[in-house]
């Protein structure tokens, strides 16, 4: 059996501010854009106590911690700790996967002796701390599904070893919504069927449920009961997918004006595909009128490109068919079906209508 663990920095964002500016530590702090339109990215465990969280207006999080202290994103600062958190472990482990900026798997099986993961994760949690500056909650067990249980269950400074003598115990009160995997809009649907926690899961046998969630069932019931994939893969980390958005400060009125950003946006996922030496073979546009109504559109590419101009064009070709001279609140365009550059073209059986579009979560 694998000892399979994820290392999930802790508010990462906060961290590097609050390293970089120490005033900034033990204080409700958050990482946004302060217009009236700016979102909190990450916010410290102290703004969070009061209720501030990823994804929250700014402004409805200042009316829920009016002391909040809001700063701008520094991203070259957030990829410099990065690359140290990264060097540490490397240097130390080679079977490692790099899962985002903050977090990854590694394969630990041949470093810690069975029985003593929790001294010996501990330690390593400590001496991360010490080499980096930078916090850390750890997640252990048999595969990354749990690894990752774990390292979600506590925050922040957490260590949670899963494994068939607790599982019951640790995994199976959990609400189905924490489960990893099961989205926002897969969660109410089980509960709708009576499926409340992941326990709920890992028993049932409901045909209900089996309908609602098809050929995936035996795949999430497998790890709501321990089982997953164990495999860390240590290839480079390349994104699936690649988006971009913008939010604007007053509601957007003016074609030309989207018509720039549509451009501005594309500049940003052409910089993204080059930088991993990939190509795109779909585009999705996304469009949020004020109201929060949200329309979007993707379609399948001529060819697999990283072309700035032959992108714009198709991301052009579908916002036209989006927009309808409406205001516009939020903007964004999409790459996925991302491939490595002058691979041959994939073949596609059917492409739906809407994208299947991610929200950052952090």
């Amino acid at each position: 059996m694998k000892i399979i663990v994820h290392i999930d920095l802790n508010a990462f964002f906060v961290q590097c501010e609050i390293l970089s500016d120490p005033s900034l530590r033990g204080k409700p702090v958050a990482v946004g854009y302060s217009g009236s339109r700016g979102v909190i990215s990450t916010s410290s465990y102290e703004a969070r106590a009061k209720g501030v969280t990823s994804g929250m207006p700014v402004s409805q999080a200042k009316r829920a911690c009016p002391e909040l202290i809001l700063v701008p994103d520094h991203f070259a600062l957030y990829r410099q700790y990065s690359n140290r958190f990264f060097t540490y472990l490397k240097n130390r482990y080679p079977i490692l996967e790099k899962a985002s900026i903050d977090e990854c798997y590694i394969d630990m099986t041949n470093n810690i002796e069975p029985g003593k993961e929790e001294e010996y994760l501990f330690d390593l949690q400590m001496s991360l701390y010490k080499a980096t500056g930078l916090k850390c909650s750890i997640g252990c067990g048999a595969n990354k599904f749990l690894a990752k249980m774990g390292s979600d269950y506590k925050k922040p400074l957490g260590l949670t070893i899963i494994n068939k003598d607790n599982i019951e115990k640790i995994l199976w009160p959990l609400p189905i919504e924490k489960m990893f995997g099961i989205g926002k809009q897969t969660a109410p649907k089980l509960k709708e069927l009576g499926i409340e926690t992941i326990g709920d899961l890992a028993l049932t046998q409901d045909p209900k449920v089996k309908r609602a969630l098809g050929n995936l069932f035996p795949y999430y019931q497998g790890e709501a009961n321990g089982y997953g994939n164990d495999v860390v893969d240590t290839s480079l980390f390349v994104p699936k997918s690649i988006s971009a958005e913008r939010t604007f400060s007053s509601d957007a009125t003016s074609y030309e004006e989207l018509k720039d950003m549509v451009r501005s946006c594309c500049e940003d996922i052409v910089s993204e595909l080059v930088k991993y030496q990939k190509e795109a073979l779909t585009v999705s546009v996304k469009l949020r009128t004020p109201d929060f109504v949200t329309k979007s559109k993707r379609a399948l590419l001529p060819q697999p490109t990283d072309n700035l101009g032959e992108l714009y064009s198709a991301a052009m070709s579908l916002f036209d068919r989006t927009y309808k001279d409406q205001p516009i609140r939020l903007l964004g365009i999409g790459v996925e079906k991302v491939q490595n550059k002058g691979e041959k073209k994939k073949t596609e059986a059917s492409l739906p209508e809407e994208p299947l579009w991610k929200e950052e979560k952090k």
